[in-house]
């Protein structure tokens, strides 16, 4: 190790010291060196994304994109100014490439180099093994994310799975194929087909889809949407350059890996744990000071994967039964922080012979956790298969891992522990309690409700242990920034107990780092319960603490050990089918029980196309949502485990009664003189004399009007003599209600006239209920009637209007406008705004934080809570229709909450002066996670034209936030720096000096500096500029008098305009005690000399005052009796300005005469120009010690003198 880390400091060309110094991280491949058949089917791939959250996994794979390509480019440019390499060999033959830049460190992807299938088990899942299932993999793809790819052309990537299985997914984003020896082996370990036999992997005719890791959080979230089942990991963080808080802790990419993994139920990702086994001395902070254990960093701690340990060749033997297995003592040790069991399961990672990459047939032996692994992936994949093959459709990750965890080999101590996590893989097992599932164990996945408690009772089968598990994949928790957190960062906590009279039976759970226990788990969210010597029958409850964050959590439950007679089961078609409890809107079919059966039922309107299909199990099912007064017909049929099915019944037929509604009367009380005598609608066309006392029911006619349908009726009004002016007006009931008061249902209207006919348009809602309704037509005389009237003249008729399907809905809703925010509190907010429009609804609104959906509200309010004090956020509303319709976001408000009341700061910076010019790191300032983008260290430009310096003010770094990405660095991007706390207790005096650099676009966004008295919970503005302030650094001063006596702390506040052309630098930052006793401060400075050349930093006395050197000139520091005179602009009245790098002096300085004298080491003619402040020409010309400058005006100029190639600007 220590000549690998002699290596990597010469590579990067940092001295040994630094890197102890800056604590460089690095990331590591842990080298870790680790029937009838069928495909995952295109079909299946989209009922697994109709499974996935698609749409958050679109945004979640832009923002993992976004930030890994920002992070690279910045790194890249970083490492070419530093002269570090950006991809390298190592000595040990490892591989490194570099990622991104961690507060100025450079952050590394590398590999560390350090009979799989017989100790899995997979072999017994193979053509020829013992179970008879011929599992090779068939149809299947793994995903690999490694160093680099495979060699795709290597004869084990062929065989009987077919040629060329390895496809390279990434040669666009990596510029072409990167081939990589770890890569290769890890692909070999899962696929290689068997050319020499001793390299088969576990899955032999199995695809490869490979990626190099850059960007894998991205690459593995677009590769879950489109159905990915398993990926392979065997990367991870060096352990020996890591911060110690990252041991064990549940981390920023931890919870990455868990938001990707939620989304995407059905996507298991396996990770390597690690090499570290052997290193205890890493962690200088070991979890309960144990340095053997808490090795295990990054995406090892993540919930819902699966990370695998290394062990040694297992001893098994012929029918697949373990006889023993040790770990590899390099294989890295857990548990994460709260204790939960990781690594989750071991795997075979030893002398793993599998294929390389130098060549078609290339091979070698070499171990890890990185080879056990892909053999875990491997074993795994071809489970997956068999429940495929069985079930026609494949498992949720949670399932799957469930299965790995419930069935393993115990090892090491008895129950789970941090080195082997709950034992050695089983693929045997798994397999054949997946085939068993229904008789001798049960495997399945369901739904827990808040507050729901699911029961079931099983039976043991009397001799082999009863074993229950729960396994599920939970939401992505919060991320720890403490080292040795014991808060658990599990979100949905179920629990699983199994109870037998009097007695209940808990699960497992870490009681220590090196002990275990039953009791109530809290922090994983995997729970099996082990009864020994289980006899009868036994209760299995799951439940869950507290609150559901969601209202539901899913969850696999797997239960072995049952009893082993099995139910014959015929699929014969169903008898004694019949129809019961026939209401409106529900009805009851029930059949005669068939042993070992289940069911569907299917029903359907009668004489309709289509079918609606539910599942039973029992011998009734209630059917809902049915339409009243209609007829339907109901099949059964039956379906046994082994596949079969039997053909549906004969139909039974059932009539849902009719919802009795209650209309009002109307009616005209003469007819007379006029009644109307037709009416058409759609295919109404009825002609008909007066009715009798006014009204006519012709609620016997009817007709079909489709949803969101225009359509027209016409009246006609038959007068028996003189005319008269009269007004009608037509009612629907959408809603079925019995009633015309609802709003909108009063369809038409027409005023007062003699017109005949008359007609008018209207739209059906597709929010009108479906079936048949009723239509009122009303005529009276001389008025608009009212849909419950009696009136003296006129008319009214009833009919019945058919509601059907609509056609489809596209247009979304109109934009929200006026979003305000009120009633801001310090964690709370109202927000309002007016209400958008439709051509149909509006049904609802969703409000964002940022680009989170928060949720959906159906008025135009929203209460926010849960917010921070004194934090800037920024809110968002669309709207959307019942047709799924959303409209584009409202203009974004932007919204900072109520500071809260604090103390000062205490324990902070008491020793003046302070001085800061951020030399390639932060310091002891800090970057919010209250704002949008970071401020960065650089040097020498930024990566934007025309804005940002082109140098530092003082020493080589300065900070700065890079502007550019629409979107990303603006508009409107907030970049927060704070400072440690300033402790002025003793002071009365104090200032606060800076340098700052503003050029770019006019509209260019503000920097502020703030302070806060209360630990950060306010700040007030003290200083602010805003827009372009020209090509050069500028200082600033700023008095602190009002904050002495206490403490303070301050902030670099700065807002994005609307351009990325705005960078804005800060350096030389400097805070003073200015009510210091006056000494001399020149004591042991030496007086300037015009003879020597003065580096950046240097300080000399010159004419009673202390200068120090800064990279345009001379800092006035005051007179040499005292120190609390800080000047913050160059002083023209300083000693002459000479070069940092050749002797050139400029005097005097000012110019009080007709000449300015330059000298430098070059006596020959020499060629000068001279500059004013605008960068004009002001004069020109040659020289040998001295320029006439009489004819310039008085003011600041710069002097540019050129020998050769040197050039020296002077001002």
């Amino acid at each position: 190790m220590k000549k690998i880390y002699r290596s990597l400091n010469s590579i990067l060309s940092f001295k040994e010291g630094d890197l102890n110094k800056w604590g460089i991280l690095v990331l590591i491949t842990m080298v870790l060196f680790t029937n009838e058949i069928s495909a995952q089917t295109a079909d299946q791939k989209s009922k697994i994304a109709q499974q996935s959250n698609l749409a958050k996994l679109g945004q979640l794979e832009q923002s993992y994109a976004r930030k890994a390509a920002l992070e690279k480019k910045e790194a890249i440019q970083i490492a070419n100014k530093n002269g570090w390499q950006i991809k390298m060999t190592n000595e040990d033959g490892s591989f490194s490439e570099l990622q991104k830049i961690d507060q100025g460190l450079p952050i590394y992807f590398t590999t560390f180099n350090a009979a799989a299938a017989r100790s899995t088990r997979a072999n017994h899942l193979n053509s020829g093994g013992s179970l008879g299932l011929s599992l090779d993999g068939q149809g299947m793809t793994a995903h690999v994310w490694d160093g680099g790819h495979a060699r795709v052309s290597h004869q084990e990537y062929d065989g009987p799975g077919g040629n060329n299985r390895v496809t390279i997914k990434d040669i666009a984003s990596e510029g072409g194929t990167r081939l990589n020896f770890h890569a290769a082996h890890v692909t070999g370990t899962i696929s290689a087909s068997g050319v020499r036999a001793e390299a088969k992997g576990m899955a032999p005719q199995t695809k490869i889809d490979g990626y190099m890791w850059n960007n894998d959080i991205a690459e593995a979230t677009t590769a879950a949407a489109d159905g990915m089942l398993l990926s392979n990991h065997s990367y991870g963080f060096r352990g020996d350059l890591v911060p110690d808080q990252y041991f064990g802790a549940y981390i920023d990419e931890s919870r990455a890996w868990d938001e990707v993994m939620f989304n995407a139920p059905f996507y298991l990702m396996v990770v390597a744990a690690g090499n570290d086994g052997n290193k205890d001395t890493y962690n200088a902070a070991p979890l309960d000071g144990n340095s053997s254990y808490d090795k295990l960093t990054g995406h090892s701690t993540s919930k819902n994967n699966l990370v695998v340990a290394n062990a040694q060749d297992a001893n098994v033997n012929t029918n697949g039964t373990l006889v023993s297995v040790s770990i590899n003592s390099s294989s890295s040790e857990g548990p994460t922080d709260d204790y939960r069991i990781k690594p989750d399961i071991t795997g075979n990672g030893t002398n793993v012979f599998s294929t390389y990459e130098s060549s078609n047939t290339a091979y070698n032996s070499i171990t890890g956790t990185s080879m056990a692994s892909p053999n875990v992936t491997g074993s795994l994949l071809l489970v997956q298969q068999h429940y495929n093959n069985l079930n026609g459709n494949f498992m949720k990750a949670a399932t799957l891992k469930g299965l790995a965890l419930h069935t393993a080999d115990d090892a090491g101590p008895s129950g789970p522990d941090a080195v082997y996590g709950w034992g050695l893989l089983n693929a045997k097992a798994a397999a054949e309690t997946v085939t068993t599932n229904g008789n001798e164990s049960k495997v399945e996945e369901l739904t827990l409700t808040n507050g729901q408690t699911y029961t079931i009772t099983v039976d043991s089968d009397g001799s082999s242990p009863l074993l229950a598990s729960i396994s599920w994949t939970d939401r992505p928790g919060t991320a720890v920034t403490a080292t040795n957190s014991n808060n658990a960062v599990l979100v949905n906590d179920l629990d699983i107990r199994v109870s037998k009279g009097a007695t209940t039976y808990s699960p497992y759970r870490l009681t220590g780092i090196t002990t275990n226990g039953i009791g109530d788990n809290k922090v994983d969210p995997f729970e099996r319960v082990d009864i020994a010597n289980a006899s009868g029958t036994y209760t299995i409850t799951v439940t869950n603490k507290g609150t559901l964050t969601g209202g539901s959590q899913n969850f696999s439950l797997i239960v072995t050990g049952l009893t082993g007679t099995p139910v014959v089961c015929n699929a014969t078609v169903p008898t004694g089918v019949n129809s019961s409890s026939v209401a409106g809107t529900t009805a009851t079919v029930n059949w005669t029980e068939i042993a070992g059966a289940s069911y569907d039922v299917r029903y359907r309107q009668t004489g309709a196309s289509s079918w609606t299909t539910l599942a039973a199990t029992g011998t009734s099912q209630v059917l809902s949502s049915l339409t009243p007064s209609t007829s339907y017909e109901a099949q059964v049929r039956s379906k046994c485990s082994d596949g079969t099915n039997s053909s549906y019944s004969a139909s039974v037929g059932f009539t849902t009664t009719a919802v009795q509604l209650n209309y009002c009367a109307s009616n005209g009380q003469n007819v007379s003189d006029e009644h109307i005598s037709n009416v058409q609608i759609g295919t109404i066309n009825n002609t008909t004399g007066a009715g009798t006392g006014g009204y006519n029911d012709f609620t016997a006619t009817s007709t079909s009007l489709a949803k969101g349908s225009t359509n027209t009726i016409s009246i006609t009004p038959t007068w028996s003599g003189t005319k008269y002016n009269e007004g009608y007006s037509v009612w629907i009931d959408y809603n079925q209600d019995g009633d015309f008061t609802d709003a909108g249902e009063q369809v038409w209207s027409n005023s007062p006239s003699q017109t005949t006919p008359v007609s008018g348009d209207f739209t059906i809602p597709t929010s009108a209920k479906d079936g048949n309704t009723r239509m009122r037509v009303s005529m009276k005389y001389n008025a608009i009637p009212t849909s419950c009237e009696s009136f003296q003249y006129g008319e009214v008729e009833d009919y019945t209007i058919n509601i059907t399907g609509a056609t489809a809905d596209t247009q979304a809703p109109t934009v929200p406008t006026g979003l305000v925010a009120s009633a801001v509190t310090e964690t709370t907010l109202t927000l309002s705004w007016t209400d958008a429009t439709d051509n149909v609804a509006v049904t609802a609104y969703d409000v964002y934080q940022g680009t989170s959906n928060l949720g959906s509200v159906t008025t135009n309010t929203a209460n926010i809570t849960g917010l921070t004090a004194n934090t800037a956020y920024q809110f968002s509303v669309r709207a959307k229709d019942a047709a799924g319709n959303e409209s584009a976001a409202s203009t974004t408000l932007n919204v900072t909450t109520a500071g809260s009341t604090g103390t000062a700061c205490t324990s902070g910076v008491s020793t003046f002066p302070y001085n800061e010019g951020f030399e390639n790191t932060l310091g002891a300032w800090s970057q919010s996670t209250a704002d949008d983008i970071d401020w960065s260290v650089d040097a020498n430009g930024t990566p934007s034209n025309g804005t940002g310096p082109a140098s530092a003010t003082q020493g080589s770094y300065y900070i700065y936030v890079e502007a550019s990405g629409n979107g990303t660095g603006y508009p409107n991007k907030r970049a927060i720096l704070t400072s440690p706390c300033f402790d002025l207790t003793a002071t009365t005096q104090a200032s606060f000096s800076f340098s700052y650099h503003m050029n770019g676009a006019a509209d260019m966004g503000s920097i502020a500096v703030e302070a806060s008295t209360d630990q950060g919970s306010n700040w007030t503005s003290i200083w602010s500029q805003t827009g372009s302030q020209g090509n050069s650094w500028i200082n600033a001063t700023i008095d602190l008098s009002s904050y002495t006596g206490g403490g303070v702390q301050l902030r670099f506040n700065r807002v994005t305009g609307a351009t990325w052309q705005a960078d804005i630098a800060i350096d030389n930052i400097s805070l003073t005690d200015t009510s210091s006793t006056p000494v001399n401060q020149c004591d042991g400075v030496e007086a300037y000399s015009n003879t020597k050349a003065y580096q950046v930093g240097n300080r000399v006395t010159f004419q009673g005052s202390l200068y120090e050197r800064t990279a345009t000139g001379w800092t006035n520091l005051g007179s040499c009796s005292t120190t609390n005179s800080f000047v913050t602009t160059t002083d023209l009245n300083g000693p002459p300005v000479t070069n940092l790098s050749t002797k050139i002096s400029v005097y005097p300085n000012p110019v009080m005469g007709p000449t300015i004298n330059v000298l430098t080491q070059d006596t020959s003619t020499k060629s000068y120009v001279i500059y004013n402040i605008l960068g004009q020409t002001v004069d020109q010309g040659r020289f040998n010690t001295s320029i006439d400058v009489q004819a310039l005006e008085a003011g600041s100029y710069f002097i540019q003198v050129g020998n050769k190639n040197a050039r020296f600007i002077k001002q």
